[in-house]
């Protein structure tokens, strides 16, 4: 984590687009108020009058700081309008789980005091970039592509650097960031991948065969997916959003994007503490009553 910039003076907000997020405005516009600091927005009636409102292209351009109000949803909304800006993302979530996002709603104040001290810092996460035909997007969770219902299995063949890693029919796999690896790669059984790593996670999802373990690659190669003839339809998604419906023939290129997303994050908690906490990690009951060095533990 590098040192953070001085304390933001013109802070971008992104909202969750259906949840009440009121108090947490009211929150935000009080602290920059008393900081003098400028608030932008999209054209939207919840923001107060004091928000200055922007087009979504131009929200982040010439922002210190984009303010995620909502969840992972809306951190990711977040990261696509800040990162192409360089500009770093603070996440707050309002919501259940929010395992992207730095603070919770009640911590949101405390937060708010330490960006103004400049109290905080800077870390990167990897984004990557998948291209097929004429297109491009970039992921900064994950790139999934799976079996639409009714219309068979997947056929895929993966290669790494043009060179065939395996063929496997399955229910579709899924190319995921560190951060993505929490998500839907891990409910697939994709290992844990902590956010400051530069490698992509490639997790087949359900897969006929005998090779069904993860794959992780390393931020210089380049991830190749060919559907195969004996394949269904598949729908493909960027960050859990519908792009393509692709057919038998069709393939991509997934590789680490050239900018990496920035993060703000506060505090001195680590990924381990992190996961173990948003991801509900226990102890077994087995060994819960040891500690480290294998005593047992005072009564």
């Amino acid at each position: 984590m590098r040192a953070g910039p001085p304390p933001p003076r013109r802070v971008a907000l992104v909202l969750h687009p259906r949840r009440d997020v009121a108090a947490a405005i009211s929150v935000v516009a009080a602290w920059a108020a008393e900081h003098d600091i400028a608030l932008l927005g999209l054209d939207d009636d919840r923001f107060p009058p004091s928000v200055k409102r922007r087009p979504e292209a131009r929200l982040a351009d010439g922002a210190d700081l984009v303010l995620a109000l909502g969840g992972d949803g809306t951190m990711l909304g977040a990261l696509r309008l800040g990162t192409p800006a360089g500009v770093p993302v603070l996440g707050a979530n309002l919501g259940r789980l929010g395992y992207l996002t730095e603070v919770d709603e009640e911590h949101l104040p405390d937060a708010l005091e330490h960006l103004s001290a400049g109290a905080f810092g800077v870390e990167e996460r990897l984004v990557l970039e998948v291209m097929w035909d004429d297109h491009a997007r970039v992921a900064y969770n994950d790139v999934v592509l799976s079996r639409t219902p009714g219309r068979g299995q997947a056929a895929l063949g993966l290669s790494v650097d043009g060179q065939l890693l395996v063929r496997y029919a399955s229910s579709g796999v899924i190319i995921a960031t560190p951060v993505g690896s929490t998500a839907f790669s891990f409910a697939a059984g994709g290992p844990l991948v902590s956010p400051q790593t530069r490698a992509m996670i490639v997790t087949p999802d359900a897969p006929h065969g005998l090779f069904n373990r993860a794959v992780v690659l390393g931020d210089g190669e380049c991830l190749g997916v060919e559907v195969l003839p004996s394949s269904g339809e598949l729908g493909l998604e960027v960050d859990g959003r519908l792009v393509a419906q692709v057919q038998p023939g069709w393939g991509m290129l997934v590789q680490p994007h050239a900018d990496p997303a920035q993060v703000v994050r506060l505090g001195s908690a680590g990924f381990a503490e992190r996961a173990r906490r948003k991801l509900g990690i226990t102890d077994p009951a087995a060994i819960a009553d040891f500690d480290l060095g294998r005593r047992s533990r005072p009564a």
